[in-house]
């Protein structure tokens, strides 16, 4: 693999887990914010259940010639109080029901669908799950489909005083909303600013790699000279002249120069000058007598 097609990998490396990190940690976030609303869902309605008993409670003792009596006396005191709130966020909402035979009958207008005369449910659809656990006598959190059959983060409580269910819920959506945008804008910034950083690393890296292909390619000719000089050499046995690639013989002195930075200087060894001028050692030594 060349060093460009390693540098592009690597890069490819890290882009890939810095996204993968990102998701952690955005689905880490989500975690913690689905789990605190699911908390907050869960304080709002057990409080509002216990301040609709606790009127109940005082409506029984003290409203007894109420129109309809102290059931009517306490609704009539949570429609007025529903009246003046919509209800929280985009989609939260409080739906309180009752049970009539084998449907739920809504007391309180729906924020959405049927306004101003929400339509019953029978009580085993599969839609209004959290009123329907309400009514059972349960109490707790659930996902699950509200009377619309939208995905809802609802909690559940039951009104004992008055036989009724309350419950607070908001669409799945509005929940998975901010982190899907946090998502969706994170991701772009970090495959953003990773382009931005291989195009500089790349602008940075070239000099560096084209240094290093050229020091490569001076390690190979190098090799190469060093396997043709450690290689088996013809060599003449008489006048040790050297046979070279092309079948001629040179001298051994000018083959070794040609693939080698050596250079050669002149001398004749102690042996060979005993072998070439022995007569002028030997007159030498007469002179010396």
């Amino acid at each position: 693999m060349s060093p460009r097609k390693r540098v592009i990998l690597l890069i490819t490396i890290m882009a890939v887990i810095g996204l993968i990190i990102e998701s952690i940690t955005i689905n880490m976030l989500y975690r913690t914010a689905f789990d605190e609303q699911k908390e907050n869902l869960r304080d709002i309605v057990t409080s509002q259940a216990r301040l609709i008993e606790a009127i109940a409670r005082f409506d029984r003792s003290h409203s007894k010639d109420y129109p309809g009596g102290a059931s009517e006396a306490t609704l009539s005191q949570i429609i007025d109080a529903r009246s003046r709130s919509a209800g929280f966020g985009e989609t939260g909402e409080f739906t309180l029901a009752k049970r009539q035979g084998d449907n739920i009958v809504f007391i309180l207008n729906h924020r959405h669908y049927d306004l101003d005369k929400p339509k019953p449910v029978h009580f085993n659809s599969k839609l209004a799950e959290p009123m329907r656990l309400a009514l059972n006598e349960k109490s707790g959190t659930i996902v699950g489909m509200d009377y619309r059959g939208e995905n809802v983060l609802a909690a559940y409580e039951p009104v004992r005083e008055l036989n009724w269910g309350i419950v607070a819920k908001i669409d799945m959506a509005e929940v998975r909303a901010p982190f899907i945008k946090a998502a969706a804008i994170s991701s772009f910034l970090g495959i953003f600013a990773i382009i931005v950083g291989t195009i500089i690393f790349i602008k940075l890296t070239n000099p560096l790699i084209a240094t290093l292909n050229g020091t490569i390619t001076e390690l190979h000719d190098a090799l190469a000279n060093v396997n043709q000089l450690s290689g088996l050499l013809p060599i003449c046995a008489s006048c040790k002249k050297i046979r070279d690639d092309k079948g001629y013989w040179t001298q051994i002195e000018a083959y070794i120069r040609d693939h080698s930075e050596a250079e050669f200087s002149h001398s004749i060894c102690p042996d060979c000058a005993e072998k070439l001028y022995a007569d002028l050692n030997i007159n030498k030594t007469k002179k010396g007598r």
